[in-house]
C-alpha cells in the first residue's frame, strides 16, 4: 500500500460544473505534488458527476466520493474524516488555489509546529475569471483572534489546517449551517494557534449562485450564533445549548442576540453583497438585495442609514440603464438628507446626458 501523502484536499460539490474543472485544473496544476484529492460529490443532477469521472481517470490521486445530497456540513465531514494526509487542505468548487499555494503552506507549518490553521489573502474574481479587489487578512495568532470576535477573517477557500486539530476540535456542526467554518475556527482559535499567508493563495469566485448569496439569511444567523457561543464560552467554560438543524432568531434570543443587533446585521450584509454584485455586473440581484435591505429598516431606523441605501440603489439603476428609476430613488435619499441635493442634481445631469430619450436597454 503506498505512504499516506502529506496533504489531503477536500472539496465538496453539488451542482457545479460550470466551474469545478477550473478548481480541478488548480488543485492538479500545483508546483506540491505529496497530495490526495478528496471531492465529496454530494448528489448533484448536473453533468458534476461526469467531470469528476473524467479527471479521476486521468490523474490517481484525485478520489471521488458520491453520495444522496445530505447538505455541505456533511460532506465537508464527511471528506475531511477520511483523509489520510496530516495536513487537510480546503477549495470550493468554484474557486481557484494559485499554483504554489500547497508549497507555501505546507513550509509554513513544516516551520511552525504549534500553528493549527493556515489561510491566506485572496483575489476576488467575477463569474468569468476577471479580478476586481484582493482581500487582506490579519496574519498572526493574536490579530487572528482578535478579529474573530466580530468576524470570519480565515477565508474557508484558502485553508490548511492539521488533522489531528480538526478531529481533537470534532469538526463542522450542522447547527451553525452556512457559517460552519467560522464556527470552527472560533473553537479551533480556543485551543491552538492560527496564521494567515500575506500571499494570495486562492482567487475566489463571485457570483449569484453561490451559498453566501443564496443563503445570506441563514448564514448571517449562524454567524451570529457562532459568535454568540464562542461568548458564552468564554464567560462560563460551557458549551450552550444549540438547535440541531440550524439556528433561528429565537435562538439567538435564548443566545443573548437581540433581535435589533439581527436586524442590523442583515441590513449590513444585504448592502455589502448588493456591492460585490454591482462590482461583477450582476445589477439585478443587486437591486434585489438592495430593495431587501429597505424592507428590514425598522420604522425607527436612522434617516441617514436608509438614505445611504437609497443612494447604492440608484447607483445600481443608473448601471441597470434605468435612469428615471435612479433620479426616483435619489430623490427619496434627498428627502431624508438634504445634504445629498448636489450629488440628486450631478447625477440627474449625468442620466439625461448618457440616456437622453434614448430607449432604455433591457435590464439584467
Amino acid at each position: 500500500m503506498p505512504a499516506p501523502p502529506l496533504v489531503s484536499v477536500v472539496l465538496a460539490v453539488f451542482d457545479g460544473d460550470k466551474y469545478i474543472a477550473d478548481a480541478l485544473d488548480s488543485i492538479l496544476g500545483q508546483s506540491f505534488g505529496d497530495f490526495e484529492c478528496i471531492v465529496i460529490n454530494d448528489g448533484s443532477t448536473d453533468n458534476t458527476a461526469g467531470i469528476l469521472q473524467d479527471y479521476a481517470h486521468r490523474d490517481d490521486r484525485l478520489v471521488v466520493v458520491h453520495q444522496e445530497n445530505r447538505g455541505l456540513v456533511a460532506a465537508l465531514n464527511r471528506g475531511c474524516h477520511s483523509v489520510r494526509g496530516q495536513y487537510i487542505a480546503r477549495l470550493d468548487a468554484d474557486d481557484i488555489s494559485v499554483p504554489d499555494r500547497f508549497a507555501k503552506q505546507v513550509d509554513f507549518l513544516a516551520r511552525h509546529p504549534a500553528v493549527a490553521v493556515l489561510g491566506g489573502a485572496l483575489k476576488l474574481i467575477t463569474p468569468t475569471g476577471v479580478s476586481f479587489y484582493e482581500w487582506q487578512c490579519p496574519l498572526d495568532d493574536r490579530q487572528i483572534k482578535e478579529a474573530l470576535q466580530r468576524g470570519n477573517c480565515m477565508r474557508h477557500s484558502a485553508i490548511m489546517m492539521r488533522k489531528d486539530a480538526f478531529e481533537a476540535t470534532g469538526g463542522y456542526r450542522r447547527a451553525f449551517l452556512h457559517a460552519e467554518d467560522y464556527d470552527l475556527w472560533l473553537r479551533m482559535a480556543e485551543r491552538f494557534e492560527m496564521a494567515n499567508l500575506p500571499d494570495v493563495l486562492v482567487h475566489c469566485r463571485v457570483h449569484p449562485h453561490q451559498v453566501s448569496a443564496t443563503h445570506l439569511r441563514q448564514q448571517t444567523l449562524s454567524s451570529l450564533a457562532a459568535q454568540a457561543a464562542a461568548r458564552i464560552r468564554r464567560d462560563t467554560g460551557q458549551e450552550p445549548p444549540l438547535p440541531v438543524e440550524g439556528v433561528n432568531a429565537d435562538a439567538l434570543a435564548s443566545l443573548g442576540v437581540s433581535r435589533d443587533r439581527v436586524t442590523q446585521e442583515l441590513i449590513r450584509r444585504h448592502v455589502l453583497w448588493a456591492g460585490d454584485m454591482m462590482e461583477i455586473g450582476a445589477y439585478g440581484p443587486a437591486e434585489d438585495l438592495l430593495r431587501k435591505a429597505l424592507g428590514l429598516c425598522p420604522a425607527a431606523a436612522a434617516r441617514a442609514r436608509i438614505a445611504d441605501i437609497h443612494v447604492a440603489l440608484a447607483r445600481c439603476q443608473y448601471l441597470r440603464q434605468n435612469p428615471a428609476g435612479a433620479v426616483r430613488s435619489l430623490a427619496r435619499a434627498v428627502a431624508l438628507r438634504p445634504m445629498l441635493a448636489p450629488s440628486f442634481l450631478r447625477y440627474a445631469w449625468l442620466a439625461v446626458r448618457r440616456f437622453g430619450s434614448r430607449p432604455i436597454q433591457p435590464t439584467r
